[in-house]
C-alpha cells in the first residue's frame, strides 16, 4: 500500500509539474561558428553536442521528424562554396562522434529510437526520401541554448547531399512526430508539442534577436487578430496542403509606397497558394510573373543572381533600390507588412577567410521567380509575421508579428492534457482537430481569426477549426433548402442574381477553465469571424447570361455554386475546359466572357464582400 501511494504521489506530482511548465525560449541570432575566425557567425541557434561538448548552430526544419548533424562530411556545393572553411562555417560546425563519449552508433535511426517516416512530399528538398535509408544514425546528448539537455537524443547523420546546400545548417527537426519535441515532453520539460517562431530582425542598426518558443508562444511578440488552419501534410498541387502542412493563401501583394500609395502585383482576379517553409532563405518565391511584376511597379532592375547566404536572390544596385514595404494580404483577412529593410537587404556571404561580409554597394531583393516550383513563404516572412505550430491540437496559427526584446511567454496545450490538468492548469487550450479525407476541402477553408483586444484575457485558440465540420454541415444543409426554395420563386425569369454564400461570423464553444486567451483576442469564448468557403452538393442552378465579346452574342448558362479556395479551378474538370470570366459589377449576374466560342465552359468569378467567389458554369 506504502508503494502504491508513492507510485500515485509521484505521478499526480508529475502531472502538476507538466501541468505549470514554463514554455522554453531558444534564441535564434548571430552565432560565431569557430572560434579562431572573427566574425564567422551564421544565423540560428546556438547548441552543443556529445562529451566533451561539440558547439553547433542549428535551423528550425518544419517538416524534419528527426535531427540530422553533418560530421566531416558536410556535402557542401563546391561550384558556389570555394573552400572547407566556408563549407564549415554554413553547416554551422562539424560534429565529431568518434570524439564523443556519449555517442551510441545505431543499425539505422528507428534503432537509435528516431522517426523510420520523413515528409518527403512534392515540394520539399528531393533528397529527404533517401534521409534515413542512407544515414548513418545514433544517440547522444543534445544541449540548445535556452533548453535543458536532451540526453540520449536519436540523431541521423547525412550521408548524401540531400538537400540543395543553401539552407545549410544542421536541421533541427520539428515536424509532426518530432523526436526532439517528443523527447522534452516525456521528460517533462514542456506541457505540449508546440513551438512557434520569430525570426527577429537583421541588417539594421538595432538587430532584434528571433526566438524559437517550445511549449507556448511569446504573447510579447504578436500584435491584433491571429489566424489558425488545420496542418495538412501534402503534394502541394491538387491539394489543400503541402509539405510543412502549412499551405495559405494570399489574395494579394501590394506594394507599399513611401507617399502612402500602394499599388498591387497580383494579375486581377487571382490568388496564390503558398507553402510556409520557415527554414527557406528569401522572403518569397513565386512565378516569374509576380517577381517581374514588382520589378516593373518599382522600377527595379536585377544584374544577377546571389550565390551569397540569400542564395537565389536578385542582386540590384543600393543607389538604386525601391524603398518603399511590401504587405501581404491572405484569404483569411490577415495582413502582413514586411518592412523595406527586412526583403531588400546588403549582400551576404562567408569570404574565403571565413568571415561574415556585407557589399553596401550591392542589395539583395529576396524574392526568386520560380517556373514549375511550388510558391513559397520563407524566413524573412517571419521578420513580420508570428507563427505557431501545434502539433498536439494539429493546428497553425499566424499573427502579424510584433519586433520587440520585450518577452512574455504563455503556454499551450489541447484539450486533452488541459482536462488532464484542471485547475492545475495555467496556460491556454487549443482544442483538437480531426478531420478526414472527405472533409478536406472544407476545413482547408475554415479560419478561426479573433478580433483585436487590448488586454489580452480568456478564449480558446482556434476553437472554430474544431467545431468546423459540423458547424458547416449545419449551414450547408441550410441553405439547401433557402436554394430550394429560391428555385421555385424564380422559376420562369430570364435571369438571376447567384444567391449570397452564407455568412456565419459568431460561432461559439465552450472555453475551458480557467479562461485565457491568445493576444489580440475578445475576452469571450473562441469565434469564428469572416465568411467561410463551402462545399455545396446541392441540385439548384441558376440561369447566368453571359456577353461574348467578341461576337456580342448572349449565351445563357446553368450555374451550379461550387467550393473553390482562391486556385480559380473547379474540381473534376481540367484546366483544358476552363476559362475565366470577371463580374462587371459586384452582386449581378451579368458576365462578359473572355471567350468566342458559342458554347462555353468555365468559372465565373464573382466578387462580394472581400472574397472572391467562383461559380461552376456549364453550357446550357
Amino acid at each position: 500500500m506504502h508503494l502504491l501511494l508513492s507510485l500515485l504521489f509521484a505521478a499526480t506530482a508529475s502531472c502538476a509539474s507538466t501541468c505549470n511548465t514554463e514554455p522554453l525560449s531558444l534564441p535564434i541570432r548571430d552565432v560565431q561558428v569557430l572560434p579562431n575566425v572573427d566574425k564567422s557567425l551564421m544565423r540560428g541557434i546556438s547548441a552543443s553536442i556529445g562529451s566533451p561538448e561539440q558547439n553547433i548552430v542549428l535551423l528550425p526544419w518544419a517538416e524534419l521528424n528527426n535531427t540530422w548533424i553533418y560530421d566531416d562530411q558536410p556535402y557542401c556545393d563546391k561550384t558556389v562554396i570555394w573552400n572547407d572553411r566556408i563549407c564549415q562555417i554554413r553547416r554551422g560546425g562539424f560534429y565529431d562522434e568518434a570524439n564523443s563519449t556519449s555517442f551510441t552508433k545505431a543499425s539505422d535511426i528507428g534503432d537509435a529510437g528516431g522517426s523510420t517516416n520523413e515528409v518527403s512530399f512534392q515540394g520539399a528538398e528531393s533528397g529527404i526520401k533517401k534521409l534515413v535509408a542512407t544515414g548513418l544514425a545514433g544517440t547522444d546528448n543534445l544541449t540548445l541554448e535556452g533548453a535543458p539537455t536532451v540526453d540520449d537524443l536519436p540523431i541521423g547523420i547525412p550521408r548524401l547531399k540531400w538537400d540543395a546546400g543553401y539552407t545549410m545548417l544542421h536541421p533541427l527537426g520539428l515536424g509532426s512526430n518530432s523526436t526532439y519535441l517528443n523527447a522534452l515532453k516525456e521528460a517533462g520539460k514542456v506541457s505540449s508539442r508546440v513551438w512557434s517562431i520569430f525570426w527577429g530582425r537583421m541588417w539594421v542598426k538595432t538587430p532584434i534577436d528571433g526566438s524559437l518558443v517550445l511549449g507556448g508562444y511569446d504573447e510579447e511578440k504578436v500584435i491584433g487578430a491571429n489566424y489558425t488552419a488545420p496542418l495538412r501534410y501534402d503534394d502541394y498541387t491538387g491539394t489543400a496542403g503541402c509539405w510543412t502542412g502549412m499551405k495559405i493563401t494570399i489574395s494579394d501583394i501590394r506594394v507599399n509606397f513611401r507617399d502612402g500609395s500602394d499599388e498591387s502585383i497580383f494579375p486581377s482576379n487571382t490568388a496564390l497558394p503558398c507553402c510556409i517553409v520557415p527554414q527557406r532563405q528569401l522572403l518569397l518565391e513565386a512565378p516569374g510573373a509576380y517577381v517581374s511584376r514588382f520589378e516593373d511597379v518599382t522600377g527595379t532592375n536585377h544584374t544577377e543572381n546571389s550565390y551569397g547566404l540569400h542564395w537565389s536572390a536578385r542582386l540590384i544596385d543600393a543607389d538604386k533600390a525601391f524603398d518603399g514595404d511590401i504587405t501581404f494580404h491572405l484569404n483569411s483577412g490577415l495582413q502582413i507588412r514586411v518592412p523595406n529593410d527586412q526583403y531588400i537587404v546588403p549582400f551576404v556571404d562567408i569570404e574565403r577567410s571565413g568571415a561574415r561580409v556585407t557589399k553596401p554597394k550591392t542589395k539583395e531583393l529576396l524574392m526568386n521567380g520560380v517556373a514549375d516550383q511550388p510558391a513559397t513563404l520563407g524566413r524573412y516572412f517571419l521578420t513580420a509575421a508570428y507563427l505557431m505550430v501545434n502539433h498536439d491540437a494539429g493546428t497553425f496559427t499566424l499573427w502579424q508579428g510584433n519586433p520587440t526584446q520585450r518577452s512574455k511567454l504563455v503556454q499551450v496545450y489541447d484539450q486533452k492534457t488541459a482536462d488532464e490538468c484542471g485547475k492545475d492548469g495555467t496556460g491556454i487550450v487549443q482544442p483538437t482537430v480531426s478531420a478526414g479525407p472527405d472533409e478536406e476541402t472544407r476545413e482547408s477553408a475554415v479560419q478561426s481569426e479573433a478580433s483585436p483586444s487590448s488586454s489580452p484575457s480568456g478564449a480558446v485558440i482556434g476553437g472554430a477549426v474544431a467545431g468546423a465540420v459540423v458547424l458547416i454541415a449545419v449551414l450547408c444543409l441550410g441553405a439547401f433548402f433557402l436554394l430550394r426554395r429560391k428555385r421555385k420563386t424564380v422559376a420562369g425569369q430570364e435571369s438571376s442574381a447567384p444567391p449570397e454564400y452564407v455568412h456565419y461570423d459568431k460561432a461559439e464553444f465552450p472555453a475551458w477553465s480557467p479562461p485565457q486567451e491568445m493576444a489580440g483576442c475578445k475576452p469571450m469564448p473562441a469565434e469564428a469571424q469572416g465568411q467561410f468557403h463551402f462545399v455545396y452538393e446541392l441540385d439548384v442552378t441558376l440561369d447566368c447570361p453571359i456577353k461574348d465579346l467578341h461576337t456580342g452574342q448572349i449565351l445563357q448558362l446553368k450555374c451550379t455554386p461550387l467550393c473553390e479556395d482562391g486556385s480559380g479551378r473547379g474540381s473534376g474538370m481540367g484546366d483544358d475546359a476552363l476559362q475565366t470570366v470577371t463580374s462587371t459589377t459586384p452582386n449581378t449576374s451579368g458576365m462578359e466572357a473572355r471567350s468566342s466560342l458559342p458554347k462555353f465552359r468555365g468559372l465565373l468569378q464573382v466578387t462580394h464582400c472581400h472574397h472572391k467567389r467562383q461559380w461552376l458554369a456549364g453550357s446550357s
